[in-house]
């Protein structure tokens, strides 16, 4: 009898660990952006931080920023933004770029998951929809 108290003890913790994986990947709600890093849709190579301390930073497709962000359950407050001022010839990335940033700028409430993050504006209308990049 004592020799299955082991394999009790080792299926506990795998059934344990199988729960905490589960409630990751089925959508539940993100508490917390800290630590984590995201990119829009299709966005090239943009991405934002969320680092602890309510400091941030990533790459806009042409400029890399930095900034401030404040989060309390749904509401989500970003900014101001400072950037690089390089030049990207490509008009395209340009205007992608100011996008991107005035959508970070616009954020008042997001929807997180630990797969997806909704930034909306102040009138709850999707800004952007990012990935978790980070995401093993």
């Amino acid at each position: 009898m004592l020799q299955f108290i082991p394999v009790v003890i080792v299926a506990l913790g795998l059934a344990a660990c199988a729960k905490v994986a589960s409630d990751i990947h089925n959508g539940s709600t993100l508490k917390s952006l800290a630590g984590s890093e995201w990119s829009p849709v299709g966005g090239m190579d943009q991405f934002v931080q969320f680092k602890s301390k309510g400091e941030m930073s990533g790459f806009s497709g042409c400029n890399n920023f930095f900034g401030q962000y404040e989060q309390n359950g749904e509401q989500l407050i970003i900014g101001p933004l400072a950037s690089t001022k390089k030049a990207c010839f490509d008009k395209d990335i340009m205007a992608r770029e100011q996008s991107f940033l005035q959508a970070l700028q616009n954020t008042h409430h997001v929807l997180a998951t630990h797969k997806e993050l909704v930034l909306k504006d102040r009138d709850g209308e999707v800004l952007v929809t990012l990935l978790r990049k980070d995401w093993d």
